[in-house]
């Protein structure tokens, strides 16, 4: 707690497959469509009205023949439906670079991460769909009160977003990458955990934060989908 003041001051493998892209609640507004641009988009089903879930599984999914997975750079959408509440070009690119690196870092730990497409090869797409800013310092100052402590942590429990912490909204595409198939789908809006202190620093502290979260979740459900935790 002492450094954080300080620096204030400055399943089954289908349905491990089928939760792939699982996260944490969020504010909605692709609660009516999916992103428009996003090559998925038609075959993405809203999981529940109003919100900003959306997921495709291909029936009858299975991926314990994949054996190696390419990892794309995440890239940054430009559909007209984008959500980056005033972050700039540069931002952007540095948010999807902490993505990129957290994934690849995380599934290097279950599979090899390789260059080129193949018969046994999985490819791993994110987009970066948009994102909502961290105000940093009021944020952190919010979970050091007794009071905002306490309401932080009623969040966390229910797994809802921190207080003034920004998120992240993303879409996750898995496909096969020699014939190019959609696999697996889904948009979802992240934030950090709600006592997640160091995330409320600033708005690159939370994408560090979501994007480390997020790498180990998918590592996991990977594994689980792959059949790689009984080797």
């Amino acid at each position: 707690m002492n450094l954080v003041v300080s620096k204030l001051g400055k399943l089954s493998q289908a349905a491990a497959a089928a939760t792939l892209f699982a996260a944490s609640p969020g504010v909605a507004q692709t609660n009516d469509h999916a992103p428009v641009a996003l090559q998925s988009a038609k075959k993405l089903t809203q999981e529940k009205a109003d919100s900003e879930t959306w997921t495709y599984m291909k029936p009858g999914l299975k991926l314990t023949g994949y054996q190696s997975l390419i990892v794309d750079p995440t890239l940054i959408y430009t559909g007209p439906d984008a959500q980056f509440d005033g972050i700039d070009a540069t931002d952007r690119a540095k948010y999807a670079e902490i993505i990129t690196l957290a994934l690849r870092q995380e599934i290097a730990k279950i599979l090899p991460v390789i260059a080129r497409p193949g018969e046994t090869t999985l490819r791993l797409r994110v987009t970066l769909l948009g994102a909502k800013k961290t105000k940093g310092g009021i944020a952190t100052a919010t979970r050091l009160t007794t009071f905002g402590f306490a309401a932080n942590a009623l969040k966390s429990v229910a797994g809802k977003p921190g207080t003034m912490t920004g998120s992240i909204l993303y879409a996750v595409e898995l496909l096969d990458s020699k014939s190019g198939e959609l696999l697996v789908a889904g948009v979802r809006r992240r934030s950090p955990d709600a006592l997640d202190i160091p995330a409320t620093l600033s708005t690159t502290d939370t994408v560090k934060a979501i994007a480390h979260d997020f790498a180990g979740a998918i590592r996991d459900r990977l594994e689980k989908a792959t059949d790689k935790s009984s080797q």
